[in-house]
């Protein structure tokens, strides 16, 4: 028998169906409430996050917490849809799990509608008439039944109600902040949907701008979070903070600061200054290490530090001069061409053409040379070529300015690409500059073109500064100065002495000179300059020997007491002129020169032959005067220590009594002490008179040389000279003077010592005895002398007398002449 199931009425299913909707819709409906409120909640949780966050430490949520939130939400809003909408609506509803449901509910329905569903879904075939009629009768009581149940008692609409109205009220909220403060939802969809770092930056009632001060000039860097700033090391970091006219200016602004260095790292924080209306200002003093920097004011805080990397300062670590020397110093050859320099000054000859090679420890972006005279900038294009469009601004421009040094005007050539690249090293590090030292750098600064080769004058012992400006944009606080000493090609220095000849000469003279000529890089020329009378100019005469571009020249050559002779014959002098006469001498330079110069000027007188020998004369005479003068010192030594060598027996004899009265004891310590005092005295005087009879043999020398050299001489007079005078004072000053000091020194020697100098006194005395005995023969050749030139003075006067009747016969005759 087949198996027949038994339909459920339309009632029944009618039911069951709008049971199935009902629950579908309110599902549905909690399930997006559910969804709001979770998302509504995580919103306002992210936004009172923000919103704490930043009134506590004024910056802006991290980026990876408002991912985090961003994320959460995201998984939220598609967990949420999935598990309490999506997954709920696709599940299955079956009609038994509703008559379930609507039986528990309605209790008045008896099973029967459970009932009815069974059988509807699987029906029996052996069921007999009676089961039949009794499932129908089922049925029929189950569908009027359920046509009168109220499906809406079925369901809780508590949690329906809560959930909706937690979505309502949160969506209000929402919406209520939209409408009150859009700028703050725009601020939370730009922090967590947009991602944007800088949300609050709009909201800010306080700006601050920060900046530092550089050096030199004062010059005003904004700081940026995206790059760090390069400081010198060891210098001021002059940290200024601006607030912008449209926002609040803060009570206080506040610097936190952290420092990491090779020693380890430190923080802290200062009260900054206020400076002005709307500027803040606070120094660190000498930065050494790198920094980090937050500001803090009103509500402004900066997210990320500041970034402060202290390097070194430029600087040149060393300067050497590669010299060519001009042709007239012969330095060249033998000098070092490659000078370094040590210190801030060097020394180099005016004219000297040179290349200052300066090495600095960084990159180079510009170089500074300032002058007086002149104002020289080059930058280095490789290198600014890598720097940032901030800092392109801060590059000098290549170009010489000079200035004039009679007015205040000044004139800029612009240097090319070329003199630049010339000017600095390939690898940035130094600066290479072609230079001369020119005492007319004026005046050749005043027509300065663009030259090829780039040389520049400068002046003499006039201070450069160098301000070099680096790859890192920092600029040398202190200029470095150097200062190139020119030394200046002095005319030679002559030293010249007349030897042998007096101020008075007869017309056959011959005037002997003898000293030397230096200078600094060799003499040229050297000649003799004579002028006669009232003339102007000089007369040049070469001389024997050429300087041939000696440094020291020697009149005469090189032999010991060689001279040069100048002879006064040639001049045909007549008596009674006026000679002068100087050594003249140029050097070699030719760049600042030739220099000439001139020694001692020399006048002399022309006189006959008796008047020179009337002069001598009365030289010999006064050195006669002085030489009985010390004759008559060396007999009173003599005599003085022959009476104290009697007080020296006296003192020996004392000194053999065994038992001495006081009396004698007195007696030999006055003896003692007289003794002594002689011993002394007589040891000075005689060394004076040594030195004085010298210098009466130097003098008696001269008088010789004179006679020789003024033509006067004769070989008998010479003889006597020699003879009777030089050879005997010269055996005076070289024998017996030293021996009479020796026997003397030994006499006090021994008086010292306390031993007897009865032997010491008599070789003195016996020593001046023999000093005498040839003085008095000097002296005896002096007076033989005397009454030789006594003659000559006599025959010289007569021929002045003679003169003079000629002079006054003649005048007689003219006159007589006039009166007829």
């Amino acid at each position: 028998m087949a198996t027949t199931h038994t339909r459920l009425p339309d009632d029944v299913l009618s039911v069951l169906n709008d049971l199935r909707g009902r629950i579908r819709r309110y599902v549905l409906i909690e399930g997006v409430s559910l969804v709001v409120v979770v998302i509504c909640g995580l919103f306002w949780l992210s936004y009172l996050t923000d919103w704490a966050y930043f009134r506590l430490s004024r910056l802006e949520l991290p980026g990876w917490l408002r991912s985090t939130f961003l994320i959460v939400m995201l998984c939220s809003l598609v967990g949420g849809v999935l598990a309490w909408i999506v997954a709920r609506l696709m599940r299955k509803i079956r009609s038994r799990a509703l008559a379930l449901v609507l039986e528990k509910r309605f209790p008045e329905l008896d099973d029967r509608l459970i009932t009815a569903v069974e059988l509807a879904e699987n029906g029996d075939g052996n069921e007999t008439p009676f089961a039949s009629a009794m499932q129908r009768r089922t049925i029929t009581d189950a569908a009027l039944t359920a046509r009168k149940l109220d499906l809406e008692t079925v369901f809780d609409r508590r949690p329906l109600k809560r959930a909706l109205a937690g979505a309502i009220m949160l969506l209000v909220s929402i919406a209520g902040l939209g409408i009150a403060d859009a700028s703050s939802v725009q601020r939370w969809y730009s922090a967590f949907v947009l991602g944007r770092d800088n949300y609050w930056d709009p909201f800010r009632r306080s700006a601050l701008s920060v900046g530092v001060v550089a050096q030199p000039g004062d010059r005003f860097r904004r700081l940026t979070t995206d790059d760090e700033y390069r400081h010198p090391r060891g210098a001021d970091l002059v940290v200024r903070v601006d607030v912008p006219d449209d926002k609040v200016v803060p009570e206080q602004v506040t610097l936190h600061y952290r420092t990491v260095g090779e020693t380890g790292s430190s923080q802290g924080r200062v009260t900054m200054t206020q400076v002005g209306d709307q500027t803040f200002r606070h120094v660190l003093s000498r930065a050494m290490d790198d920094h980090q920097l937050w500001v803090v004011g009103g509500d402004f805080t900066n997210r990320l530090p500041y970034r402060v990397d202290v390097v070194d300062p430029p600087r040149i670590d060393s300067i050497s001069l590669d010299c060519d020397y001009p042709a007239y110093t012969g330095m060249n050859a033998f000098a070092d061409q490659q000078v370094p320099v040590q210190g801030t000054q060097v020394s180099l000859p005016v004219g000297t053409r040179f290349v200052l090679r300066a090495e600095t420890n960084k990159p180079l972006l510009g170089v500074r040379i300032r002058s007086p005279l002149f104002d020289l900038s080059f930058a280095n294009a490789t290198t600014s070529d890598e720097l940032s469009e901030a800092k392109q601004p801060s590059i000098v421009s290549s170009q010489l300015i000079v200035k004039s040094a009679e007015t205040e005007q000044s004139t800029t050539y612009p240097l090319g690409a070329g003199d630049v690249q010339s000017l600095m090293v390939s690898d940035g590090f130094g600066f290479e500059l072609p230079l001369i030292v020119a005492s007319d750098a004026a005046e050749r600064l005043s027509t300065w073109e663009d030259s090829v080769p780039f040389e520049l004058p400068v002046p003499p012992d006039v201070p450069l500064q160098f301000e070099l400006h680096d790859a890192d944009d920092i600029r040398s606080g202190e200029p470095i100065r150097l200062t190139i000493n020119g030394i200046v090609d002095l005319p030679p220095v002559i030293e010249t002495r007349l030897k042998g000849i007096g101020r008075s000469i007869t017309r056959l003279a011959r005037i002997p000179i003898e000293g030397t000529i230096i200078d600094d890089y060799g003499v040229s020329t050297a000649s003799f300059g004579h002028r006669v009378d009232d003339a102007e100019q000089y007369d040049h005469t070469r001389l024997s020997l050429e300087p041939s571009g000696y440094k020291s020249f020697t009149l005469g050559g090189a032999e010991p007491q060689a001279t040069e002779p100048f002879s006064v014959r040639t001049l045909e002098l007549s008596l009674g002129q006026k000679l002068v006469l100087s050594v003249f001498a140029t050097d070699g330079d030719d760049v600042t020169g030739p220099h000439e110069s001139h020694g001692e000027v020399y006048t002399f007188r022309v006189v006959s032959n008796e008047e020179l020998l009337a002069i001598l004369y009365d030289k010999e005479l006064n050195l006669r005067l002085r030489f009985e003068q010390i004759i008559n010192e060396v007999t009173e030594a003599r005599d003085d220590l022959a009476a104290h060598l009697v007080l020296s027996r006296e003192a020996r004899d004392l000194r053999a009594v065994e038992q001495p009265t006081d009396e004698q004891r007195a007696l030999l310590d006055q003896t003692n002490t007289s003794l002594a005092v002689c011993a002394d005295r007589r040891l000075q005087s005689l060394r004076k008179n040594h030195t004085e009879t010298r210098s009466i043999e130097e003098s008696f020398s001269d008088i010789r040389e004179e006679m020789v050299n003024n033509r006067v001489d004769n070989s008998t007079a010479l003889e006597r000279i020699d003879d009777g005078i030089l050879t005997p004072l010269h055996q005076i000053n070289e024998f017996d003077y030293p021996e009479a000091d020796q026997n003397i020194a030994l006499f006090r020697l021994v008086h010292e010592q306390g031993d007897r100098s009865t032997k010491e006194i008599q070789a003195a005395i016996d020593a001046i005895e023999t000093m005498l005995d040839r003085m008095d023969g000097v002296l005896t050749e002096m007076r033989r002398r005397e009454t030789f030139n006594e003659i000559v003075k006599l025959y010289q006067s007569l021929l002045e007398k003679e003169q003079e009747l000629h002079n006054r016969t003649k005048k007689a005759h003219i006159d007589s002449l006039f009166n007829e």
